[in-house]
């Protein structure tokens, strides 16, 4: 494999050669320019005049100042003034602290992929990478003497078992790393005593979640390694970034409140000295203070460079400074609609070669279908539209089909018998990838919280196998051995216990004892993801067919799994979805659309044709919808007693009421506000857990499009195109592929990537399949994220991610949140308390850069309105794990922590709206409960100062403009798309009415509350 940005270190590289993945050597990194940007982009100028998140370093003499801004160091004039920029903004310098001879600068910068050290000089030049390899180097602080720099690393452990954060030392010019600490903590954010003989540190204990305490010690250890000497404690929140003066007085921050979460903002943040405080009240950021001698503090404090003389009141002033970022401002060539043209499927879920090889079964549309090598697809089972049928797999003797559906209610095992057509339960709800023992008598399978199961087919009697490891997202499917012995499958372990990463693993178990193994592929390397990257274990027993670099690889491995020797490429192209035919030890998979047969032993790969098409869903016939009350998001106000007629799935005309037409057929909302049809621009579809129902749940609530921000590509693809023709219902779904991620990852669509070749086979099948929002994740590099945008681009698509730095100068479009996960302990959106300043508004203040609202806090409003618990739509729609979650937030009103998180968020997303940004409104469903969240989310909106006509823009016109399908949604005009809701009330009097949906247009297609809500209602009480 190629090594470019996703090099994680000079010792520890991946190549493809036809010796499979191997560790090579690599010579150390030159300086190198920032990534390029989209050819097609402009440029433009932000100016920061303040700091949301940030540090700052500076001589002992004030005569050298450094500041961080939004991960660009400038070089600051100690007085203030324009500042000049002295990094790049792919290097994403963070922490940066001067050397006692104040000559150099050290930081923690992620270019490459990977967080290690870097010096330079305070002008820029001079720039040179200390440390290397797969683990993470953070938080250098200079000895008083300069000879050696300490940093908090995971360095030393081991890649299956993962490690912890500690200690270690190094030559600052590259020398070896030498250990001062480790154990079962987590120590970071470290910095010398004065004489040098030992280091403060925070201390974060493990807990039994696999997470830590957040830092509730500062410790003090001995340079030369030993025991640490507690200095300080605190009961709650957290202690970081010490800071320790030339006489021994300590500087530190104590978040408190919430700060325990990660991600929740804290209550308060304090800055303490020898554990005093010295100033409560400012909105601090997370970065160390730097003592200018004992008695005066550089801080970051409401945004500002702010100098404090201790024990002097008032004795504090600010260092204003300017700072002239050029960011690119991308021009993407938006394309036609294109969930809703017809075209060949492409969205081929899960395909399973038959044991003799003779034939594939998947699923597309909603059906189950089976493809004869050589022949055309035969459908063998058409799911109803409110049902999903997903998961095929063959019985071991190919007589038979097993898959799971949620026809009875939750996704349960069927069998069908193709031939005969006899269809038969074989699990109880909450079953889910379904895989038979090679004897036939047993079935591995998931339960709806990942947990490995074993069951008798003849008795039904069941026993857990393994828990998952990783909370975000399932395991992959499991495969058996051909003995019958070891079941196999993905699953991602977690590299320390400070941050959730790690790599996508195989666990393998051995279903007579219970003891399993790990192991990676190779050193460092993850499989791609857990849901399309294998493992499969060969007929023969000797191999694993597995994806990893987005690319097709054969893993020898001894009867029990563990590998034997390195992994040998099968092929260059994009790769998914593996499957062995037992009998004939062919090898089938999908590659950017296409199903792809090999023999690895005698022929390169072929194409099996899959003649199948789809069309847009349209409604039967004409309609007049006779509003009450009409707001079309276009910018007018509402109107009365309207006509909205539509010719089947567009909208021909907007006129005022008068007596039925011609050729129409009426739907009476004369009694309601009529509104653009809602849009929901941030979900995740978790169809194997979910079924139909997360979609269901959405329509019923008035949402008619979803913007999938992160799926299975080929699961998302799918549900895209069974939504578009009528095959399934529910709001449509633009898709997008997995989150393109670095080395390590979290979720289980979160797809790794440590090389050049595999970010370009992703973007490559991603492409293929026109998605239509490319999605980076946070451990992508900057490269990585440029790459994305410019692929998104050309595909005429939005780009985003969490990371507005370095989102916007890589030129992507948008992120996902104001603030969640970061590659950082504490991001560049908000402060620690939640906050947002000039720096961070300056991303989004044009319109160009957007932002996806996500507002979690807003979920304390259903203690506030606790009858939304008892809506038929949640009782019955939604799936029993969402009614405990909501009927539980329900019984208890909001505290007063939870109502002052809310209104520090919608503060923010006031400020943001008043500076011309461009909002739109998402929920992360079902990470929250679909539909109703949305509704909450608005809500939160409302209550805080949001019109409503501009909290409803946020959910209708500002997301079809973010994502280029402004001609076809977002408003209710001629030639415009025919999706409306109706609300039982009036939002613009009223804007608790909003929830109320009885009725919503889809495409012309009129779907009323009640048929859905019975619907599922017979699904349950219909015996199987």
């Amino acid at each position: 494999m190629t090594t470019d940005h996703g090099r994680v270190g000079r010792r520890d590289l991946l190549r493809a050669s036809a010796a499979g993945l191997t560790a090579v050597a690599a010579p150390a990194p030159a300086t190198r320019p920032a990534p390029a940007v989209s050819t097609a982009a402009e440029r433009q100028t932000l100016l920061y005049r303040e700091l949301t998140g940030g540090s700052v370093t500076s001589s002992r003499d004030g005569s050298v100042l450094i500041a961080e801004v939004q991960g660009v160091l400038w070089r600051v004039p100690p007085q203030g003034g324009e500042a000049v920029r002295i990094t790049d903004w792919d290097l994403e310098a963070t922490r940066p602290v001067l050397s006692p001879d104040g000559g150099r600068l050290a930081v923690g910068g992620y270019r490459g992929g990977g967080f290690h050290l870097w010096t330079l000089r305070t002008d820029g030049s001079g720039l040179r990478q200390v440390t290397d390899g797969p683990w993470d180097d953070r938080d250098p602080a200079w000895s008083p003497d300069g000879s050696r720099l300490v940093f908090a690393s995971e360095r030393g452990g081991d890649a299956v078992t993962g490690a912890s954060f500690g200690l270690w030392t190094t030559d600052p010019d590259g020398g070896g790393a030498v250990r001062l600490t480790g154990g079962a903590y987590e120590d970071i954010d470290p910095v010398w005593w004065p004489d040098g003989h030992s280091v403060v540190c925070v201390r974060a204990a493990h807990t039994p979640d696999g997470g830590n305490d957040g830092g509730l010690a500062l410790v003090r250890v001995p340079a030369g390694g030993g025991p640490g000497q507690v200095l300080r404690r605190v009961g709650e929140g957290r202690l970081l970034c010490p800071s320790v003066s030339p006489s021994g007085r300590i500087a530190c921050l104590h978040l408190s409140g919430t700060a325990a979460s990660p991600s929740l903002p804290a209550a308060r943040a304090t800055l303490l000295v020898d554990g005093r405080v010295v100033t409560e009240g400012e909105d601090l950021a997370a970065a160390p203070p730097c003592w200018l001698g004992d008695d005066r503090l550089l801080y970051i404090a409401d945004g500002r460079l702010r100098l404090r003389t201790l024990g002097a009141p008032g004795s504090v002033r600010d260092i204003p400074f300017t700072a002239r970022m050029p960011v690119p401002r991308p021009r993407r060539r938006p394309r036609p609609f294109s969930p809703q043209a017809a075209g060949p499927v492409r969205g081929i879920h899960l395909p399973a070669l038959a044991p003799d090889g003779g034939s594939v079964a998947f699923v597309a549309l909603n059906a189950l279908w089976v493809l004869p090598i050589g022949g055309t697809p035969r459908k063998v089972l058409q799911a109803a539209a409110v049902h999903h049928v997903q998961m095929p797999a063959w019985a071991p003797d190919g007589r038979s089909l097993l898959y799971c559906t949620d026809r009875d209610g939750l996704t349960a095992v069927r069998r069908l018998h193709p031939d005969s057509g006899h269809d038969e339960p074989v699990t109880g709800p909450g079953r889910l990838y379904p895989a038979v023992s090679p004897d036939g008598t047993r079935l591995a399978c998931q339960d709806t919280r990942g947990n490995l199961l074993l069951r008798d087919l003849a008795t039904g009697a069941e026993r857990v196998l393994a828990r998952p490891l990783a909370t975000d997202g399932p395991p992959g499917a499991p495969t058996w051995s051909p003995d019958g012995r070891y079941v196999a499958f993905c699953d991602r372990n977690r590299l320390n216990h400070r941050f959730r990463e790690g790599y996508h693993l195989i666990r393998v178990l051995d279903t007579r004892t219970g003891t399993e193994r790990r192991h990676l592929p190779a050193a460092h390397q993850s499989l791609s993801d857990r849901a399309a990257a294998g493992p499969v274990w060969s007929p023969d027993g000797r191999s694993m067919a597995l994806v990893a670099e987005s690319a097709l690889w054969l893993l020898p491995v001894t009867p029990d799994g563990t590998p034997t020797g390195p992994a040998r490429r099968l092929t260059g192209e994009p790769a998914d979805h593996p499957t062995w035919a037992r009998e004939t030890n062919t090898l089938l998979y999908l590659s950017s659309g296409r199903l792809r047969l090999l023999d690895p032993a005698r022929s390169g790969p072929r194409t099996l044709p899959v003649p199948l098409t789809h069309r847009p869903v349209r409604g039967r016939e004409r309609l007049r919808v006779h509003a009450g009350q009409l707001w079309d998001g276009t910018g007018t106000a509402p109107r009365r007693d309207v006509d909205i007629l539509t010719d089947g799935r567009r909208i021909t005309a907007v006129e005022p009421h008068r007596p039925p037409r011609p050729g129409h057929r009426t739907v009476d909302a004369s009694r309601h506000t009529v509104l653009p049809g809602l849009f929901d621009s941030h979900t995740h579809p978790y169809s194997a857990t979910y079924g139909a129902r997360h979609g269901l749940t959405a329509l019923a609530y008035g949402i008619t499009t979803m913007a999938c921000m992160g799926a299975s590509l080929y699961e998302a693809v799918r549900l895209r195109e069974s939504l578009a023709s009528g095959h399934s219902t529910g709001p449509r779904l633009l898709a997008c592929a997995e989150l393109l991620d670095g080395a390590r990852t979290a979720y289980a669509m979160g797809r790794a990537h440590r090389t050049a070749a595999g970010v370009r086979r992703t973007l490559e099948r991603a492409t293929a399949l026109r998605v239509d929002f490319v999605k980076t994740y946070v451990r992508a590099s900057g490269q990585v994220m440029a790459q994305a945008a410019d692929a998104a681009h050309r595909l005429g698509v939005p780009s985003g991610s969490h990371l507005c730095a370095p989102g916007r100068a890589a030129g992507q479009d948008l992120t996902t949140h104001l603030q969640a996960t970061q590659r950082l302990p504490h991001g560049h959106a908000t402060t620690p308390t939640g906050h947002i300043h000039q720096d961070l508004v300056q991303q989004y203040a044009d319109g160009r850069f957007a932002l996806i609202a996500t507002p979690f806090t807003a979920q304390a409003l259903l203690g506030a309105d606790p009858a939304l618990a008892d809506d038929p739509r949640v009782l019955t729609l939604m799936p029993p794990w969402d009614v405990t979650a909501v009927r539980e937030r329900a019984r208890t009103p909001p505290t007063d922590g939870q109502r002052r998180a809310l209104a520090t968020e919608m503060a923010a997303y006031r400020r943001l709206a008043a500076e011309g940004a461009l909002l739109a409104v998402g929920t992360d469903a079902p990470l929250v409960p679909a539909g109703l969240s949305l509704h909450l989310a608005l809500r939160a909106l409302h209550a805080h100062g949001f019109g409503p006509a501009q909290a409803l823009r946020c959910a209708t016109a500002a997301p079809a403009r973010l994502f280029g399908v402004e001609n076809d949604l977002g408003t209710v005009e001629p030639g415009k798309i025919a999706d409306l809701t109706v609300v039982d009330g009036d939002p613009f009097t009223d804007f608790g009415s909003l929830p109320r949906t009885p009725l919503v247009l889809r495409d012309g297609v009129a779907h009323y509350q009640s048929d859905l809500l019975g619907a599922v209602r017979a699904a349950v009480t219909t015996p199987a």
